[in-house]
């Protein structure tokens, strides 16, 4: 069987109005790479400044690039009679199709996902993000964010994949993706939504909850949930009304607040979530030493700050504030607290973010209690 193992960089900006800015394709029989093509391509429109920062690929630098249609005709050809493999598959196919449908060619590939294929056979790993996976397999990722470098580091992680498909795994992913053509009700929630850190809720025509989820990048999520063709993204695709966002600011409030929230609320669709969130941990020397204290994290807003309070050894809850003094009485961060169950997920997630240090301060109540002038 041959692979094309595929990465593009795009200019970013709003779903399914992206263009490519980079592309690097290799082909693969399994065994070696039998050709080649990386190119800069002018995307004929500005870069968003993110992007350009991420990649370094600026606006000047692709101006004298070749446009799409220019390398179109070789893109098809090293993409013949193979199957494309990429690193979130969904992603590097729908630009694709995008970018041949402005040519009016319909373009079809079956493709897997080294993404999907690296949590079923390489399990347990920290995380599946390419650049912190190449680095817990031993491949050497050099230009991470540009296309050659990426493409380079997927062609790696497929040997290894290869050599641990022991069960057909490889084969029995082999499907098309929707690529961009993602049912227009699900395009129409996508296009102005904001890329916000926080819980997303997606509800039926009954209005019944069905299903809650958190996402450092909500945006992107989502899209996946709508692409996707396992099981519960399915369901939540075949019974989708509306969807409703809480941004939160950081990622571990959330947790906590999914984690809470999945036991109050009870949605239809129980989500999976990984149990390394919640795997249990010995309990961190600072949570036995202070009984009553807060975390503090990032809030929404740049003015704000958002908090854990632990009373009595126990998780009381979270909430946000601008100024210490605003939480400097019982009475006050009562007034600002959100509940939570004290049960065990919640609280073996946070002493992994105290055990870990992942919090901006700790401080012990007593001392917030103290603090009377504006900081």
């Amino acid at each position: 069987m041959m692979y094309t193992i595929i990465d593009l960089e795009t200019t970013g900006g709003k779903f399914n109005e992206e263009s490519i800015i980079e592309v690097a394709i290799f082909k693969y029989d399994g065994t070696s790479v039998t050709d080649q093509f990386i190119s800069l391509v002018n995307p004929e429109k500005e870069i968003h400044p993110y992007v350009e920062k991420l990649t370094g690929i600026t606006s000047k630098m692709v101006e004298t690039a070749p446009k799409f249609h220019e390398l179109a005709k070789r893109i098809i050809e090293i993409t013949s009679n193979s199957v494309l493999v990429a690193h979130n598959a969904q992603f590097d196919y729908r630009i694709l199709q995008l970018e041949f449908k402005r040519l009016g060619y319909d373009f079809s590939m079956n493709c897997l996902c080294t993404v999907i294929l690296s949590q079923k056979l390489l399990p347990n790993q920290e995380s599946y993000k390419l650049g912190k996976l190449s680095k817990s397999l031993g491949i050497a990722l050099k230009n991470r964010h540009r296309a050659s470098g990426d493409a380079l580091a997927t062609v790696e992680l497929f040997k290894i994949l290869l050599e641990k498909d022991t069960s057909n795994e490889i084969k029995e992913n082999i499907m098309e993706f929707p690529g961009e053509k993602m049912d227009s009700i699900f395009k129409d929630v996508i296009k102005n939504l904001k890329e916000n850190t926080g819980v997303f809720y997606i509800y039926n025509n009954q209005k019944d909850l069905i299903y809650i989820d958190f996402s450092r990048d909500i945006k992107n999520k989502l899209i996946k949930l709508f692409t996707s063709k396992k099981f519960i993204p399915k369901y939540v695709q075949n019974n989708f009304k509306y969807l409703n966002v809480h941004p939160t600011g950081n990622i571990h409030i959330a947790i906590i607040k999914v984690l809470n929230e999945i036991k109050t609320l009870k949605p239809k669709i129980k989500n999976n979530l990984n149990p390394k969130l919640y795997n249990k941990i010995d309990i961190p020397e600072e949570f036995k030493a202070n009984k009553n204290f807060v975390l503090t994290f990032n809030g929404k807003k740049d003015v704000d700050k958002s908090f854990i309070l632990v009373k009595d050894n126990i998780i009381k809850g979270y909430g946000y504030f601008e100024l210490y003094n605003h939480i400097n009485s019982e009475k006050k961060i009562n007034s600002r607290l959100v509940e939570v169950f004290n049960y065990y997920k919640i609280k073996n997630y946070v002493y992994k973010l105290i055990s870990d240090k992942r919090y901006k301060k700790l401080v012990n109540l007593n001392e917030i209690y103290k603090i009377t002038e504006v900081e």
